[in-house]
């Protein structure tokens, strides 16, 4: 049995944009990316769960997961996304995908101004959907997510 024969389309979506909205949060998020990938469990965390994750599960997550390899044409056509999101995406993507890290080191990373780049312009591209979302549990997620860790 196929794990999503009992979802539907429409959920599915549903679920897929929640988990995308995950993954801008923590890319525009460097308070976030310093606690999860750096204190890890010595972090002060707003609930017992914390947030787990590390630089390259945060870019598998997006490209890989979220399977946004093609700048957004499959979400696209799948109706996950809007071309009007897409569009607006579109310069936090392609910096995320030619940011070539200068070290394993988390910390280098969030140091680099490359990658302080990216988190500037995944905060242009959160800030536009935070105002441009219409779906409950989308604008919920959304502030629930900032409410815990901005």
């Amino acid at each position: 049995m196929l794990l999503t024969e009992d979802v539907s389309d429409v959920e599915l979506k549903q679920r897929w944009r929640l988990y995308w909205i995950h993954c801008i949060f923590e890319f525009s998020n460097a308070k976030l990316q310093r606690m999860a990938w750096i204190q890890g469990d010595k972090a002060n965390w707003p609930n017992e769960e914390g947030w787990p994750s590390s630089y390259e599960e945060c870019m598998s997550a997006y490209f890989d997961t979220l399977a946004l390899d093609d700048a957004y044409q499959k979400a696209i056509e799948a109706g996950n996304v809007s071309q009007d999101e897409a569009s607006m995406a579109h310069d936090f993507h392609l910096l995320a995908v030619l940011y070539d890290e200068p070290s394993e080191n988390p910390e280098m990373i969030l140091e680099d101004p490359e990658w302080m780049e990216i988190v500037e312009s995944a905060k242009v591209f959160w800030n536009y959907l935070k105002a441009t979302v219409t779906s409950q549990r989308e604008i919920h997620l959304m502030e629930k997510l900032e409410k815990e860790y901005c």
